[in-house]
């Protein structure tokens, strides 16, 4: 499948003229789930679902575009970040390698799909992947928009510490509740289904093949054990 390069000079025109509002949002994500996310399946080594599928890229690109319009920062750099951080992993072990090891995969995805990138935001975007797995003073606003939502899920399953994160955007969404969690996602949601982004029957089977692909993987580790 061949994807249309978009004009960079265009998209930057077009943020540079959109407010933050609900229809800049739907541009951006709309933009990452049909022109973004075709392109990194094509190169990246995950699974299409599990806790470092394709479907927490996704979910990543989502906190991170919340995140870059509360910091300005374009969202484009952001979106690439996302979609590239996790693509040189093979499993969900610990390991952190995996953002090194993506460097040389994400030069030749930028070089093949946004040539006319600035060399500021492709330096940025490399180093945000390089070093998301042991990062902690974001240099920009990319890194910052990638760490930290690369970081919230893990807040909410593992304890909130403020000092991981770099955005008070960031540390507000890992600091939620529970049902501030669920109400967030929920809304999140229902931004993408009534954007025709995504329908609810994909996202509610993307959730279960998640969870099958989770349970598969922790049968596997206990039979190892």
């Amino acid at each position: 499948m061949v994807i249309k390069t978009m004009n960079i000079k265009e998209l930057i025109k077009k943020f540079s003229s959109t407010p933050n509002t609900e229809r800049a949002s739907e541009y951006w994500a709309q933009m990452f789930f049909e022109q973004i996310l075709p392109q990194i399946e094509q190169i990246s080594n995950q699974s299409r679902y599990g806790y470092h599928g394709l479907t927490h890229t996704t979910q990543v690109a989502m906190f991170g575009l919340d995140i870059a319009y509360t910091i300005n920062q374009y969202p484009l750099p952001v979106l690439l970040a996302a979609g590239l951080h996790d693509c040189a992993r093979t499993n969900d072990q610990w390991c952190i390698m995996h953002g090194p090891n993506a460097v040389p995969i994400a030069y030749d995805f930028i070089a093949k799909n946004y040539p006319t990138l600035s060399r500021s935001d492709t330096k940025k975007i490399i180093n945000a992947v390089k070093n998301h797995t042991v990062g902690r003073r974001a240099p920009d606003g990319v890194a910052a928009c990638l760490w930290d939502g690369d970081r919230i899920r893990l807040s909410w399953e593992m304890g909130y510490k403020p000092e991981c994160f770099s955005t008070s955007r960031g540390r507000q969404i890992a600091g939620l509740t529970p049902i501030g969690q669920k109400e967030y996602i929920d809304k999140q949601d229902t931004f993408l289904i009534n954007n025709n982004i995504r329908t609810r029957e994909q996202i509610e089977f993307e959730c279960e093949q998640d969870k099958i692909h989770d349970q598969i993987g922790t049968q596997f580790k206990l039979k190892v054990r």
